[in-house]
């Protein structure tokens, strides 16, 4: 009996210290994509749910019209049905509620967004690349999430924004079915839409089971149309407009204008960009800003080049490093050796920055331009407020805008807009990586704007400069 009694005493305190525990045990529920999205009318829509210690989830609001179809705890998947018509008060859009239950009966209540697209989606799939053009507002947009430019598929298990330069540049990441996609949503003016997109970049990163970034993918947010506006250089169809630029200045002698047609910046043979300076003249030499998906600032990290981070799979999977020049190695990010394959002058690689159906200039395609005689005749105070230079094709006469964008130093990253000269001032130039190398350097178009005389003024179509300088692009169509 005594031993009876002390099992059940025993027992007793085991079951209250259960109690007690599973009271301060963890729980949570999150709907990564934040969303669910449909396409039509009376459409149901799907999305996963993660959720930790919740044995139930109800939904406690809905917008008018809408239908929870089905929540399943098994498989993790919420479904809606949106209104099939809309004669009394139902919404195309609105906030869904759910309250998820713990064992213990604690609570945790989350919020999503729902919606009838009034676009249709775009649709990239059949067209894999690094880098996806958004210029759409109140669009999803849908991409495989394979090896850039290939059919090459990862074990992408979760998709999740890396950063992005603008909060909300890109909303609503999903992964369902093998298909990526996102969402871009319309800019406002004192609460009232404007049909435009909030211009900027975003990096998407695709992760395995275990956590670990096996790719990932620029998307370029503009409300330009870089694919139609285009011409034409030595036989080649170039666009107007740098990569992850919102415009081309076109030589207005407007700060917006020039910053927003700075772009992007890429190490010669790395897939990823770099941000450029936070303000249109680089004062302060200090980074534009990035976000996470938790809204927070990220800033670049700037590494030596060792047989660790001078190697192309880690650059890769540390997209938020500028590896700086190896001297060792002629100045290249790589440690060991150069890699010319990485961008390629005669077909595109997998390291292409490019969206599908373009790829890196090789340097031919400048080699017929010259500084425009009507620019080269100003006087440099007329000239330097232009921030660039018309170039003339000499073989046709016509003449195209290229902003001077600097770069980012093979050094140490910095920013840099003016020229590295001991004998003359020089107030900007203008930097364009090629595909084409040339021994341990690669070649780049190179114009400046010298202030002292203007039969100084720069250009040299295909100059030879060290690898780990970052540069901006232009894409010339495959």
């Amino acid at each position: 009996m005594r031993r009876f009694t002390t099992l059940l005493i025993t027992s007793l305190i085991l079951g209250c210290a259960i109690v007690a525990c599973s009271k301060d045990e963890v729980y949570s529920l999150a709907v990564p994509s934040k969303s669910i999205l449909v396409s039509m009318p009376g459409e149901t829509g799907t999305t996963n749910f993660d959720s930790h210690n919740i044995t139930s989830i109800t939904a406690t609001s809905t917008p008018e019209g809408w239908t929870v179809f089905n929540i399943d705890m098994y498989s993790g998947t919420i479904s809606v049905t949106a209104p099939s018509s809309f004669d009394n008060k139902e919404v195309t859009e609105g906030t869904l509620s759910l309250k998820g239950y713990t064992p213990t009966g604690e609570t945790k209540s989350i919020d999503i967004y729902v919606a009838i697209l009034p676009n249709a989606d775009v649709d990239y799939t059949a067209a894999p690349a690094n880098c996806y053009i958004a210029n759409a507002a109140k669009t999803r947009y849908r991409f495989n999430p394979y090896v850039g430019g290939s059919t090459t598929q990862l074990d992408t298990d979760h998709i999740a924004l890396i950063w992005e330069s603008k909060i909300g540049v890109i909303k609503y990441l999903d992964l369902r079915n093998g298909y990526a996609s996102f969402y871009v949503g319309e800019e406002t003016d004192d609460d009232q839409p404007t049909g435009k997109i909030t211009p900027g970049n975003a990096i998407i990163g695709g992760y395995n089971a275990d956590g670990e970034l096996v790719w990932s993918w620029h998307i370029w947010v503009t409300n330009s149309t870089p694919t139609t506006d285009t011409f034409m250089l030595n036989g080649r169809e170039v666009m107007n407009i740098n990569l992850g630029a919102d415009c081309n200045s076109e030589g207005e002698k407007d700060s917006d204008a020039i910053f927003r047609s700075y772009g992007l910046y890429y190490q010669w043979g790395r897939r990823t960009p770099f941000v450029g300076p936070m303000e249109w003249n680089f004062s302060g030499n200090t980074d534009a800003r990035m976000y996470n998906a938790k809204e927070n600032i990220l800033y670049l990290a700037y590494d030596d080049s060792t047989d660790e981070t001078g190697d192309i799979a880690w650059a890769d999977t540390n997209p938020l490093s500028y590896v700086k020049g190896n001297p060792d190695n002629g100045y290249d990010w790589l440690f060991a050796s150069h890699d010319d394959t990485l961008w390629s002058a005669t077909s595109k690689s997998e390291q292409d920055p490019c969206p599908a159906g373009w790829r890196i200039a090789d340097a031919s395609v400048f080699a017929n331009l010259t500084i425009a005689a009507m620019d080269d005749d100003m006087n440099w105070e007329d000239a330097q407020p232009m921030y660039g230079w018309h170039l003339e094709d000499s073989t046709t006469g016509e003449s195209h805008f290229f902003t001077a964008a600097g770069r980012r130093n093979y050094l140490d990253g910095r920013l840099d807009i003016i020229n590295d000269d001991d004998f003359r001032p020089i107030p900007w130039s203008g930097y364009y990586w090629t595909a084409t190398t040339d021994g341990a350097q690669a070649k780049a178009l190179f114009f400046d704007l010298n202030t002292e005389t203007r039969t100084w003024n720069a250009i040299n179509t295909s100059r030879s400069m060290h690898r780990a300088n970052a540069l901006p692009v232009r894409c010339v169509r495959e």
